[in-house]
């Protein structure tokens, strides 16, 4: 192998996260905060991570993945509601830490876009396994007990990945079997050739 397709092999993946971090915005608004994220990049924004960082006393993340919707489009900017008073009372803590492009290019925090890739894996896995199950003609009672047996055993809290199960599982079993059937499969197919690769 040439030193040319060595250096290349190596440049690429470092090329391919080298993306900036959207803009953030926190504006605090009565009983919650908002949240403005702008896409800088020439690539559409399609996850992103909202962290309370270095905050006493306080945690909150939002993971927000636009893959089954609309990403956010380059130079675009999504508003985002959410009831976390604690947010938009000290913006300065509020960071993206995160994020995911439409070719597969990231930005930010190693470890925590390892973790949103992760995560994304494990809802591709929940979206599978839950259209099986419905074929096979799961009820909603028999989704909530699965959701149920996700619960942290003691003191343990769920994993990010655990928790985006759950929800997902939830979310499904309140919808009528046909809809949330067509609603996993368009996700499933989105996840499954979304970028980076699962």
């Amino acid at each position: 192998m040439s030193i040319t397709k060595i250096a290349t092999a190596f440049l690429l993946p470092l090329l391919a996260t080298a993306a900036q971090l959207p803009d953030l915005r926190t504006e605090p608004i009565g009983g919650g905060s908002v949240f403005f994220v702008k896409n800088t990049s020439a690539q559409p924004l399609t996850a992103y991570l909202i962290e309370l960082v270095g905050y006493p006393g306080s945690s909150y993340s939002l993971w927000q993945d636009e893959i089954s919707a609309e990403p956010i489009p380059p130079g675009g900017e999504k508003r985002i509601q959410v009831t976390n008073m604690t947010a938009g009372a000290v913006p300065d803590y509020v960071k993206l830490t995160a994020a995911i492009f439409a070719d597969g290019s990231t930005a930010g925090v190693p470890e925590k876009v390892t973790q949103f890739i992760d995560r994304r894996r494990a809802v591709l896995a929940t979206t599978r396994d839950l259209i099986s199950r419905l074929e096979k003609g799961a009820t909603k009672e028999d989704l909530m007990k699965w959701a149920d047996s996700l619960q942290p055993m003691g003191k343990a809290k769920l994993t990010v990945n655990h928790t985006a199960a759950k929800s997902l599982i939830t979310e499904t079993a309140a919808k009528p079997a046909g809809e949330a059937l067509a609603t996993l499969r368009a996700s499933e197919k989105a996840l499954a050739t979304s970028k980076p690769v699962l």
